[in-house]
């Protein structure tokens, strides 16, 4: 895991991760829940926004430093 939000960093924003989120919701099963490939840290703000849109199946989009939109996910 990194100490920086993944997320952040697609913007080119530095910021501390707070969370560490499993990129695919395991729901229960054990092997999702335990695959180092399934986890992402993320910044506290995106865990409870960005990322909770996604899994709701909403497109988020951000922008980069010079206004630019992103797509994530």
């Amino acid at each position: 895991m990194q100490p920086l939000c993944e997320f952040c960093l697609i913007a080119e924003d530095v910021t501390a991760a707070d969370v560490v989120d499993h990129r695919t919701p395991h729901k229960g099963d054990l092997g999702l829940f335990h695959d180092p490939n399934n986890l992402q840290s993320l910044c506290k703000h995106h865990h409870d926004s960005a990322k909770q849109m996604m899994e709701r199946g909403k497109q988020v989009v951000t922008y980069d430093l010079d206004g630019y939109p992103i797509e994530l996910g």
